[in-house]
């Protein structure tokens, strides 16, 4: 009887504050008050009045910012109680708290500076600055406490107007200081018709950052051996400084580097060359868009569909528009824009849309200048002549783009000059003509002009798109800036390889040239179509004639894909005509992959079953089948094992394992033929240099981030297949979008019991190149359920809680939940100013219980 007392009352109890809280998120007119003494069970009155009317404590809490709602960043914020009117200006909640923000904050976010007038930022009792959001006419704050959202809402006259999903500047991140390495190691130990051999091949790439400066080298060595042959080379890549210039929105390159090749083809150089950064700019700004422009009669939502996606939404007031950030699905389309009046009446218009190369939207300029010495020629022409390059391009209103450029050698000049246009319906165009005065290798000098077309167009009522079309014609004086520093007049380029046996491979066709008999015509097309909901086709091609007769040169492909239920097949065509070679090459390949897992039972599409067939212009008929699929908890064991028959080879078997882990990747496998057994291996990994030590993950990409999480192990991290935490709690992350905020989060299912991260999600924001670290505080220590006691009863509902790093706030029955907490230690508990409403006491914890997870234990408080 006595039990059922005591549930009842704690149920009373409950009900109470839980009518407190929800009358206090409903309740404006009036403070809400109840006793305190019904929700204590020790018959003392607790001080709850930081919680009434939903009232939170003070302190640093992590939140998502959203401005007019539009989520600015996420970031750990500091509260304050609002005490004064002052402080409570422009609240819209009741927490009783205001965010200490800046007027710098408020700027990046982009607020206009003369929104805060002649104000000056007031602060509060500890010296932190108070919002200044309460200087601003008509703004308003909203904190979210449970969801961890504070909403700022300005007038939009005091905004700034930002692409979506734009990242100010003042939020790039160059990193850490650091050194770092990739390295990649691969070999083969063949046993054939031939006799053995081995072959091994090690890529070394090393950089050093300091602050947005970016030191990168590259250097390869390879080496074979058989019973006859031996060969070891080191070779020396490339190696470049590089840095970005933030306000000019462009990047600074010096060392080996290669030229822009958006108007003239590429050219190694060995000198200096500075560039606009495309990837500087929002998605919205970067290639071509048109402006739309309209016309809404009331507060109206516009929306712009593309091929029948909705691809951008937003609201406009009444009066003419413009919208000049989208950023189209697909390279041809038309837009289908709806406005939505108010009132509910819709008007439907369509703007045309294609874009080409070079297409720049209205206002945009891009440029890039470089300037030093060609060094993928210099070894041919016994030195290194210098080269100046500059091209430039300009957005220019009804959907043109101006372009031009020049190159220039003591052999070599070349000038360009062209044009894009959106056609509207017809799709979009561009033509560029480039004259060019050349010195060859035998002295003899010659002028030429190229002429070059290049055309998109979709029609969305087919589902066919020419996603490239282009046609070049050239004099028979013309030549390139490579042509022009060729050593002789016909000859091979490049060097010749070797097979795995140490056999010379015959040279592709491609590699040989004769200056006497250069280009004359070339076609190209790129057509893509949809065939039903799930399939498409494709069809390239490319045709090259010459002014001297060495005949055309073709090349086919054409293909189909689709799906049929769970099961993707596709069927293609290729073909290759060149007269050099004296033969057609023909080929027709079927595929089929298949999820067994998805297929039989649903649960997944870890294991597939292949199957190709293919047939090639002798008449040689390949198949192969296969298993392949992924292993373990976190699907970084990879395997595959193939069986196949060819006539060539005869009957061939392959079988392959791979682990992605903490420290690198590694795999093997093993091969047979006919006549042949081969093994293979592969490793590869990254290191990174830092002032915490010396941390291997994976191959790095061109930007990384460092993740931090002190005092834990074998973490993984989501969205990384293999990257988990070292014995010191640090991982890499090898790969992040540059300019771009980037989600860092910690598989917090895989966390021992004795370790919790509150905030186990981290956004960074890095430059190119950038090493940025992503730091998370972990609590490692016991996890604990304490009952709190004094003089024989439990310590009052409310009370706070203080044991060092750890706190809380006692619950029903005296109880608290803590965590991160030592084997032993003292707390502090206070549930009013008065010294009678204080206590503290010590815990301990027997070592043979600390293994087991959540743990109980009572403590008394004096």
């Amino acid at each position: 009887m006595i039990v059922m007392r005591h549930k009842h009352l704690a149920i009373f109890r409950l009900t109470v504050l839980a009518t407190a809280v929800l009358c206090s998120r409903g309740v404006y007119a009036e403070e809400l008050w109840f006793p305190p003494e019904l929700v204590s069970g020790s018959g003392e009155t607790v001080d709850l009045s930081q919680f009434e009317s939903g009232g939170q404590m003070p302190g640093t809490y992590p939140v998502s910012v959203y401005l007019n709602r539009v989520l600015i960043e996420t970031r750990d914020v500091r509260f304050v109680a609002a005490k004064t009117e002052a402080q409570k200006a422009g609240i819209k909640d009741h927490t009783g708290l205001v965010a200490c923000l800046s007027r710098e904050d408020l700027m990046s976010a982009g607020v206009k500076p003369e929104a805060f007038g002649d104000n000056q930022a007031r602060e509060d009792k500890t010296g932190e600055t108070v919002s200044p959001v309460s200087m601003i006419p008509d703004a308003t704050v909203l904190f979210d406490f449970q969801q961890m959202r504070l909403d700022i809402s300005i007038p939009h006259k005091w905004v700034q107007k930002r692409p979506r999903n734009w990242v100010p500047p003042e939020r790039w991140d160059n990193g850490i200081p650091a050194a770092l390495l990739n390295w990649s190691f691969s070999g083969t130990d063949s046993r054939g018709r031939y006799g053995s051999s081995s072959n091994h091949y090690l890529r070394l790439n090393s950089g050093i950052n300091a602050g947005p400066w970016r030191l990168r080298d590259g250097r390869t060595m390879s080496d074979y051996r058989s019973s006859s042959y031996h060969s070891q080379q080191w070779r020396h890549g490339r190696t470049w400084l590089e840095r970005g210039i933030i306000p000019w929105r462009s990047t600074l390159t010096m060392g080996d580097t290669v030229t822009e090749g958006d108007i003239f083809d590429s050219a190694g150089i060995r000198g200096v060359k500075l560039r606009t950064d495309d990837s500087m700019y929002p998605e919205q700004e970067r290639g071509y868009a048109p402006v739309i422009r309209g016309t809404a009669m009331s507060n109206a939502r516009v929306s712009i569909r593309q091929n029948g996606y909705v691809m951008y939404e937003t609201n406009v007031s009444p009066g003419e528009f413009e919208i000049d950030d989208i950023n189209p699905m697909y390279s041809s389309g038309d837009l289908e824009v709806t406005v939505t009046e108010a009132d509910g009446g819709v008007r439907i218009f369509t703007v045309p849309y294609a874009t080409v190369p070079n297409l720049l939207r209205e206002g945009r300029v891009k440029y890039a200048l470089s300037g030093g010495q060609l060094y993928d020629v210099g070894h041919r022409d016994g030195g290194h002549p210098e080269v100046l390059q500059g091209t430039l391009a300009w957005g220019l209103p009804h959907g043109m783009t101006a372009f031009g450029g020049m190159q220039f050698t003591r052999k070599y000049q070349a000038a360009a000059l062209g044009a894009g246009l959106n056609m509207g319906s017809w799709g979009a165009v561009s033509a560029d003509v480039t004259h060019a005065d050349s010195t060859l290798a035998d002295g003899s000098r010659h002028r030429g002009q190229s002429v070059r077309f290049l055309y998109s167009r979709g029609f969305e009522s087919t589902g066919t798109t020419f996603q490239l079309a282009g046609y070049r014609y050239s004099t028979r004086g013309f030549y390139t800036l490579d042509e022009s520093h060729r050593p002789v007049m016909r000859g091979w380029r490049g060097e010749q390889l070797r097979d795995a046996s140490g056999r010379l491979l015959p040279r592709p066709v491609s590699d040989w040239y004769d200056l006497k008999d250069n280009r004359r015509e070339r076609m190209d097309i790129n057509v893509s179509q949809r065939a039903g909901d799930r399939g498409s086709l494709y069809l390239t091609g490319s045709r090259q004639t010459y002014w001297h007769g060495r005949g055309t040169n073709t090349s086919l492909q054409a293909g189909y894909s689709s799906l049929l239920g769970p099961v993707s097949y596709s069927l293609s065509y290729s073909e290759s005509h060149s007269p050099s070679a004296g033969r057609t090459d023909r080929g027709v390949n079927l595929s089929l992959s298949v999820p067994l897992e998805r297929l039989f039972s649903g649960t997944g599409q870890s294991t597939y079953a292949s199957f190709s067939a293919g047939r090639d212009s002798n008449g040689d008929v390949s198949q192969q089948a296969g298993l392949s699929g992924t292993a373990l908890e976190l699907n970084n064991l990879s395997w595959n094992v193939s069986q196949g028959y060819s006539r060539q080879s005869g009957n061939t078997g392959s079988v392959r394992l791979g682990y992605r882990g903490g420290y690198g990747d590694v795999s093997a496998g093993y091969s047979q033929g006919r006549d042949y057994h081969q093994v293979s291996y592969d490793a590869a990994g990254g290191l990174i240099l830092h002032s915490g030590g010396l941390t291997a993950g994976q191959p790095l990409g061109n930007t990384s981030v460092l993740v931090a999480v002190p005092g834990t192990s074998g973490v993984p991290l989501e969205g990384g297949t293999g990257v988990i935490t070292d014995w010191r709690g640090y991982a890499v992350q090898p790969w992040a979008g540059e300019f771009r905020e980037n989600r860092v989060a910690l598989d917090v299912v895989h966390l021992d019991a004795h370790t919790e991260v509150a905030e186990p999600v981290k956004r960074v924001v890095p430059t190119r190149g950038a090493i940025v670290r992503a730091d998370f505080a972990a609590k490692t220590g016991l996890r604990v359920l304490m009952t709190l006691m004094r003089n024989g009863k439990p310590l009052p509902f409310g009370a706070m809680v203080n044991a060092g790093e750890s706190s809380g706030i006692v619950g029903e029955e005296g109880q608290v939940y803590l965590s991160g907490l030592p084997r032993s230690g003292t707390l502090k508990v206070k549930w009013g100013s008065e010294e009678t409403q204080m206590c503290q006491g010590a815990w301990s914890v027997s070592e043979n219980r600390q293994a087991t997870g959540l743990l109980r234990t009572t403590v008394a408080c004096q």
